[in-house]
């Protein structure tokens, strides 16, 4: 098992969205799979190099309300083939409106705990 090397609590929370990279034609949609205080790990079917810096517009699920982030991307990984997306990837959130990201902290939050009173025996995931 490799290093863990997250420093915040990863919290599993679905919210679909659309990225362009900076600085070139590339765009396309992601869904997230967590998020924590300073990133997120999401699907796509565009294979971004490592580096990338995204525009990210997203929408919350109970809401219309979207918000936006810039991103920098540290990781990324091919998929299996049964999969929805073909690649999952890393972010590293760069900038982000502190009410926003405050918004999404609390909508993971209230997500996760939402999700432990169903099932009491999942977890959070060390980031």
């Amino acid at each position: 098992m490799g290093i863990e090397r997250r420093k915040y609590i990863r919290f599993d929370s679905t919210i679909s969205g659309e990225f362009h990279v900076l600085g070139s034609d590339v765009s396309g949609m992601l869904v997230t799979d967590n998020f924590s205080k300073d990133g997120f790990k999401a699907s796509s079917n565009q294979n971004i190099p490592i580096g990338s810096r995204l525009e990210c517009e997203m929408v919350f699920p109970e809401t219309i309300m979207p918000f936006f982030t810039t991103g920098r991307v540290v990781w990324v990984k091919d998929t299996p083939q049964s999969a929805a997306a073909k690649f999952d990837i890393g972010v590293q959130l760069e900038e982000m409106d502190t009410v926003e990201r405050q918004f999404l902290i609390d909508y993971c939050y209230k997500t996760w705990n939402n999700s432990k009173r169903h099932n009491p025996s999942s977890d959070i995931s060390a980031v």
